[in-house]
């Protein structure tokens, strides 16, 4: 499910602190972020995309965005969507030719096999992108997967997720949340976050 798109809304920018991905679970590897608010403001609907600059206060580096209007936006989670469904549709026809498939020649079958891997990888990454998308482009922001900056929209989280922070040092446990996701999901990192904060080594101890 697409994020919630407004045309004023908090906003944090992220710095991946590590290169490597911390285990975090069976199969599953996560990465510490460091961020700093932001307000996205976006132009009218029908105006062109706007652009601006934040410097990044961990690498003080320049980001480039653009920032689209939330009619553009909702465009772009419906462009993506489709393409989620059509490497669906791809998958599936594949998937149906391949057990439909009699004393067929070795290039039919390499290209029944290349159009499940085609449809299976499309699809995904379309379904993952429009769930990702916040309207903000520019530096991976937009598209899933541990970039080394993240645009992040801020939904109130409710008094059920309240942010975890370590008292004596700082440091913050992210977990993914927000109204694209199913609230089981969430749940369930949210308690994977827990764990981790209550098992962070803290240095001013």
């Amino acid at each position: 499910m697409p994020q919630a798109i407004a045309q004023r809304q908090e906003a944090t920018v992220s710095h991946r602190i590590n290169f490597w991905g911390r285990p975090s679970g069976d199969s599953t590897a996560s990465w510490d972020y460091k961020s700093q608010k932001w307000v996205v403001k976006r132009p009218d609907d029908g105006s062109p995309a706007l652009h601006r600059t934040v410097r990044c206060e961990t690498c003080n580096k320049e980001l480039h965005y653009t920032i689209h209007s939330v009619e553009a936006t909702h465009r772009r989670h419906a462009r993506r969507r489709v393409g989620a469904y059509a490497g669906l549709v791809i998958l599936l026809v594949s998937l149906v030719s391949l057990i439909t498939l009699e004393d067929a020649g070795p290039v039919r079958i390499a290209l029944t096999v290349a159009g499940i891997l085609v449809g299976a990888v499309f699809g995904w990454v379309s379904a993952l992108a429009a769930a990702h998308d916040t309207g903000v482009t520019g530096h991976g922001a937009g598209w899933p997967g541990a970039t080394k900056h993240a645009v992040g929209l801020i939904e109130p989280r409710g008094e059920e997720l309240p942010e975890l922070v370590c008292a004596l040092c700082g440091h913050r446990e992210e977990f993914p949340w927000g109204s694209q996701y199913r609230k089981g999901f969430v749940q369930k990192q949210y308690q994977a976050a827990v764990s981790r904060l209550e098992n962070h080594i803290c240095p001013e101890a």
